[in-house]
């Protein structure tokens, strides 16, 4: 925590709520329903977390009007319609980040031809390649190694043991994660009639455009011929693999462990789950939502929800799902009605 302390009407106003109690009380933190003391303010994301309220040692809490009418009587109560969203700009407020001053760190190695202004900074044991720039405000922390040609943005977060390879361009207000790799080869062989496979020259790049964030250990390869690319906005998780050439939309989810082949178009504001896996050559429209451990083996058409291996609509996946619970009691069934048409047959032969 920053040791900051902010009245309840200050925060009212920074977030859009109303407020419902003592305008005045002091706020010096954030936390959880279940851990806040006074001092600090929490939220009720929807109902099953009103039962924490009557234990609950907070001097305020973020919910809906929704609610408010649950809470006890004592309680100082911020109203607004997104708690989460007000409750997560709070929590800003109270973030204790790192400075990071401009500086080029003495063990550092920097092609000469490189650019980098000069309000980055540049941390320990970095190396940045040939004809590569790193633009105004970027924080680049130790161990991060930067290729040939690379094209870094403005205020970007580039985490220890990143890896960005020539000719890679990311673009202004990205973050990446410890230990992801940018531009490494895309998977590309071709077998011969002897079964030796030739590696495929991966001769592209990637491009990942403004305010993406890209979680720890993940691989982004490079495209074949052309850009393999992730739209401005996206959010990915750690452990995540991206095949080259693959084209992600604006302002989508990937959870850990996704994995998407090469060749496949990802349209705006789609949603993958953890451990979804995606076969190559596929298109997924704007706004899908695919469900943890799906697997994605053709193309699914825009605003679909999909679950299950191969990936189904939810309702029919349902449908076939409860079909299938029912299988034991249609067995049981099935064997009373041929004990049933063996008697009947028995008798007929009398």
């Amino acid at each position: 925590m920053t040791g900051r302390a902010i009245t309840v009407a200050e925060l009212a106003k920074i977030v859009g709520a109303a407020v419902h109690g003592n305008r005045d009380v002091i706020i010096t933190g954030v936390a959880s329903i279940e851990e806040a003391q006074p001092g600090d303010v929490t939220f009720v994301r929807d109902r099953k977390y009103l039962k924490h309220l009557a234990r609950c040692n907070a001097s305020a809490v973020v919910m809906s009007s929704e609610f408010s009418e649950k809470a006890p009587r004592d309680f100082t109560l911020l109203i607004c319609d997104n708690p989460a969203l007000a409750f997560m700009k709070i929590m800003e407020l109270f973030q204790d980040l790192p400075e990071f001053p401009p500086q080029m760190h003495p063990t550092s190695v920097v092609s000469e031809s490189a650019f980098i202004h000069h309000t980055a900074h540049i941390g320990p044991f970095v190396f940045v390649g040939n004809d590569s720039s790193i633009g105004a405000n970027t924080v680049v922390m130790g161990h991060v190694y930067i290729g040939n040609r690379v094209k870094i943005g403005e205020n970007c977060l580039i985490y220890p043991g990143v890896i960005i390879l020539d000719r890679c361009v990311i673009g202004n207000r990205v973050t990446v994660h410890a230990g992801t790799v940018i531009g490494s080869d895309g998977f590309g062989y071709i077998t011969d009639s002897n079964g030796k496979h030739f590696k495929i020259p991966q001769l592209g790049n990637v491009i990942i455009e403004d305010k993406v964030e890209i979680g720890a250990n993940c691989a982004i390869d490079r495209a074949t011929l052309g850009s393999t690319i992730v739209g401005r906005g996206t959010k990915i998780d750690n452990l995540v693999q991206i095949g080259h050439n693959v084209r992600i939309g604006r302002r989508c989810i990937m959870a850990g462990q996704v994995g998407v082949a090469g060749s496949v178009n990802i349209g705006d504001h789609v949603i993958m789950a953890g451990q979804v896996g995606v076969a190559d050559h596929v298109s997924i429209g704007k706004g899908v939502r695919v469900g943890a451990k799906s697997g994605v083996a053709s193309s699914i058409p825009p605003e679909t929800d999909v679950v299950g291996i191969p990936a189904t609509p939810k309702i029919e996946y349902m449908r076939h799902y409860l079909n299938l619970k029912k299988l034991g009691k249609m067995k049981e069934e099935l064997k009373e009605l041929r004990k049933e048409l063996k008697k009947l047959k028995e008798q007929v032969k009398k």
